[in-house]
């Protein structure tokens, strides 16, 4: 996974991206948690993603932990609890809420959108 950017920008935040499994072996060993294909630490800007992923699935778990980034730094964790007794109303609040973050992610990260879609994937 040579392609995986090594950096992504999120609001004022870069976020370092690995896939070494020493830094996953470790991180599992400070945590209890078992079982993830990813993880982000937002106190050190770090995400992980799990070293023995296959290709699509480390690419779906990067944009997955990207979305807790957003969560984290642009939107300061939210609490979705109060956002409307109607599904409709709860996922009209989570798609506007994502959509401006979401959109600056992919444009200030242009080799995270490259991996992410497989361009200039080898083999």
């Amino acid at each position: 996974m040579s392609d995986l950017p090594s950096t992504i920008q999120i609001g004022s935040v870069t976020y370092t991206v690995t896939i070494d499994p020493d830094e996953w072996m470790r991180y599992e060993h400070e945590n209890p948690e078992r079982g993830f294909y990813g993880r982000t630490n937002h106190t050190r800007a770090l995400i992980l993603i799990d070293p023995e992923s296959s290709a699509d699935v480390a690419r779906q778990t990067l944009w997955h932990e990207v979305m807790h980034a957003l969560c984290e730094t642009t939107m300061g964790s939210p609490d979705w609890r109060g956002l409307g007794k109607e599904k409709s109303d709860r996922e009209e609040a989570v798609v506007r809420a994502f959509e401006s973050p979401t959109l600056l992610v992919l444009r200030d990260n242009p080799e995270l959108v490259a991996y992410l879609t497989g361009e200039g994937r080898q083999g």
